[in-house]
């Protein structure tokens, strides 16, 4: 184990044995403000986290790059200056602010005329259409002018044309995975050798940096259909051949499909949020969890129970879709999300008349709180693998109101250490606890091979370290 690095239960990849202790899938709470975002601007006819949200550290103000449509134009399109024409329903990259994450500002650019008119919150980028965005901070990329990278999908080199009265962007040569670089986040330079991949990426794409790799890494459909694949690259602009990496399966029923997924880096796994879409079903999607520690071999969380299900009638109670970035704030997680109202359009299938434009939410979630173990009345434990002792002192987080948990240093075979037989109990609901035994330290085990037995009662455990 990594010292400052927390070790979650979504796959209990380092957990040997546990009885007694009920894994438990934990939903985020939804923001009584939501939706945050709305759509209420001319080019607003949707808002949709086919894009990132973050924390600027820097700025110290919360960010995030959103889609959307050009609100009931009809079949009237879109003339840029430059000559360029956009379809009636053109997807149009839109950028906003907040220094809290509910209040949100869209603050007007000056780049992406619309309707000849260049106040608005629009990004130029993209030269037909820019549908499916992943934003990407990277500090340590020693040209500032390259430090804000993107990956998005550009459709519609082959024009635009209306069937059965409604207008269709049509595929063409310059169609497919692009890259773009930014010393801000807001002016963008699309690469001059795009599309770098020549691949079909409708739906949400996701960038991350994977640090044991020194790779960029991206997850987007790929041209498999509903299926999550993958594509690494070491410089950003020379890009994998893409692989198919997590797809349903007979255990998910039939019909069911993964739309699409928000996928990040959290505390050194990844975590996907993927949408699950049930096509032969109702045509609704809600959100499940999967987990890989190398991006390539998944683990779908928690015996596939649903983590984001869809709200109440109204804006969100036929899809909710997870931005890609999981942001920490504190012992708080922030996480966007688009909520439609009624379920997906299929062939053959009922019509959709939607009485609410597609918008955007917040979740909020305790830190490390996707899954925990939890246990009831009658104490219950877990073993850990055996892992060589990193430096640091031992933390929790958990939730023991009434309850208690305590750790027990063992040997490779599993046997108590004397005088780290139990520690003191730990209770209350605490988001950093240190665990200590009386008149020892876990340094006298430094550098040497150990296990740790967790007991509980009446506790939810969400995580532990070493820092």
């Amino acid at each position: 184990m990594e010292p400052k690095v927390r070790q979650l239960f979504l796959d209990e990849e380092f957990v040997d044995r546990r009885e007694g202790l009920r894994l438990t899938v934990n939903p985020p709470s939804r923001h009584p403000e939501n939706p945050v975002i709305r759509p209420d601007m001319p080019w607003e006819g949707a808002c949709s986290v086919y894009g990132t949200a973050l924390f600027d550290e820097d700025m110290g103000l919360f960010r995030i790059w959103y889609l959307t449509v050009p609100k009931d134009r009809g079949l009237r399109p879109l003339r840029l200056p430059d000559g360029r024409e956009r379809a009636p329903h053109t997807t149009l990259l839109a950028y906003a602010e907040s220094e809290d994450g509910v209040r949100w500002v869209k603050p007007p650019l000056g780049q992406f005329p619309y309707d000849g008119d260049a106040r608005n919150n629009l990004i130029d980028l993209g030269k037909y259409n820019c549908e499916g965005i992943s934003v990407l901070y990277d500090p340590h990329d020693p040209d500032p002018r390259r430090r804000w990278k993107a990956v998005y999908w550009d459709h519609g080199s082959g024009g635009w044309s209306v069937k059965d009265g409604r207008p269709y962007c049509e595929d063409g040569p310059g169609d497919g995975f692009c890259v773009a670089f930014s010393s801000d986040g807001v002016l963008w330079r699309p690469y001059e050798g795009n599309p770098v991949l020549r691949r079909y990426c409708d739906t949400n794409q996701n960038l991350v940096y994977d640090t044991r790799l020194k790779r960029y890494v991206a997850f987007s459909r790929f041209g498999f259909g509903r299926r999550l694949a993958r594509s690494e690259s070491e410089d950003f602009v020379h890009w994998s051949e893409p692989e198919v990496v997590l797809d349903c399966d007979e255990e998910d029923g039939p019909g069911t499909q993964i739309y699409g997924a928000g996928v990040d880096i959290y505390e050194g796994i990844y975590l996907a949020m993927i949408w699950i879409y049930r096509e032969e079903g109702d045509g609704r999607i809600d959100t499940q969890l999967a987990v890989s520690r190398d991006g390539v071999r998944w683990t779908r969380v928690g015996g596939r129970k649903t983590w984001l299900g869809l709200g109440e009638e109204g804006w969100e109670d036929g899809m909710v879709r997870s931005v890609e970035r999981i942001i920490v704030r504190d012992d708080k997680l922030y996480i966007y999300y688009c909520g439609v109202h009624g379920p997906h359009s299929r062939p053959g299938g009922p019509e959709v008349v939607r009485g609410h434009r597609p918008a955007i939410g917040l979740l909020t979630l305790r830190r490390d709180g996707f899954v925990s173990l939890d246990a009831g009345d009658r104490e219950g434990w877990f073993l850990t693998r055996p892992f060589v002792l990193p430096e640091g002192e031992l933390h929790m987080n958990l939730e023991a109101r009434g309850g208690y948990v305590k750790v027990a240093v063992c040997d490779r075979a599993g046997n108590p250490m004397e005088g780290f037989r139990a520690s003191e109990s730990v209770s209350d609901d605490r988001t950093d606890a240190v665990v200590r035994w009386k008149g020892r330290s876990l340094s006298e085990f430094r550098g040497r091979e150990v296990r740790l037995r967790f007991s509980a009662r009446n506790a939810k455990i969400y995580s532990f370290w070493f820092g």
